[in-house]
């Protein structure tokens, strides 16, 4: 993955969908059938230790020689993707020892450009290259998988309209994911949308959503509240139970509020005082309107 790792970043919410969708992808994107996959860590012993977007064993019953399967994900053209890839392939095989085969899935706006064929006298290396504009958006659309659903934003929309395929990919993600979990997924959908220039759109869609989502009554969230205060956030370096707190109240306000609730989280983010963000928080469960927690700010 070519993108930094922040909050907003491609590559920070391509790693979230795909942890929920890696046999699809294999399946619709890849066109890869497994009987059995193993999740393998594979990091890059380079100047920096850069860890591979996803390698896998993959094993079929049918006989056939097991092979490791390596996937880059990709959302600018970078000139330099052909030697990255041959790296890859030369530490992944002297670790494993078996067949490798490669693939890179470009995510960007732009025409793909890249190179996937190194071919000289001393040497041939080929991996695979998918633009993932050449695949229908339907093979995910209406998988009722939310991570799947979110995926369709970046594949081939074809003739639809825009507005009415946002609309129709809400509408398919309400059906599957509630409170919380609507509200990071909605977050996913927005950063991923402006590769596809639709980010305007998803906003002024989600706005218009009715979604009806009480906190104090939401099981899921009392209980990390109840967590938090039960630990008293304990057992932790500071820097991350400050920036947990901060992410659990993007998705806090995002839900109650909205658009306009994240217009706060420029101050949270410049919080660092666990008291006074839990403090927020527990202001949160019970503000009826948004001043109610600015006060605090």
């Amino acid at each position: 993955m070519d993108t930094p790792t922040g909050p907003g970043s491609y590559d920070k919410i391509i790693k979230e969908v795909m942890e929920g969708i890696q046999r699809p992808l294999l399946e619709k994107v890849l066109g890869v059938s497994a009987d059995k996959v193993s999740r393998l860590n594979t990091l890059m012993q380079l100047a920096n230790e850069r860890e591979a977007d996803l390698v896998l064993k993959v094993d079929n019953d049918d006989g056939g020689e097991p092979y490791i399967l390596h996937a880059e994900v990709q959302s600018t053209n970078d000139a330099r993707m052909l030697i990255m890839m041959l790296h890859y392939f030369i530490h992944i095989y002297s670790l494993y020892g078996i067949r490798v085969r490669q693939y890179v899935v470009f995510i960007g706006r732009d025409k793909l450009t890249m190179r996937s064929l190194l071919d000289m006298p001393e040497i041939r290396y080929k991996y695979e290259l998918i633009d993932i504009r050449a695949v229908a958006c339907e093979r995910f659309l209406y998988a009722s998988v939310p991570e799947e659903i979110i995926l369709s934003v970046l594949c081939n929309i074809g003739e639809r309209d825009e507005r009415l395929f946002v609309k129709e990919l809400l509408a398919e993600l309400m059906k599957v994911a509630k409170g919380l979990d609507l509200s990071r997924y909605l977050r996913q959908l927005e950063v991923l949308s402006k590769l596809r220039d639709m980010q305007r759109i998803v906003i002024e869609e989600v706005e218009q959503m009715t979604i009806v989502y009480d906190l104090e009554t939401d099981i899921r969230f009392m209980q990390v509240v109840q967590k938090g205060m039960q630990k008293g956030w304990e057992g932790g370096r500071q820097e991350g139970r400050v920036e947990g707190m901060q992410n659990m109240l993007e998705a806090l306000l995002r839900a109650k509020f909205g658009e306009k609730g994240l217009s706060l989280m420029q101050k949270i983010r410049g919080c660092e005082d666990e008291s006074r963000l839990y403090a927020i928080t527990e202001a949160l469960t019970k503000a009826e309107d948004i001043t109610e927690v600015e006060g605090l700010l």
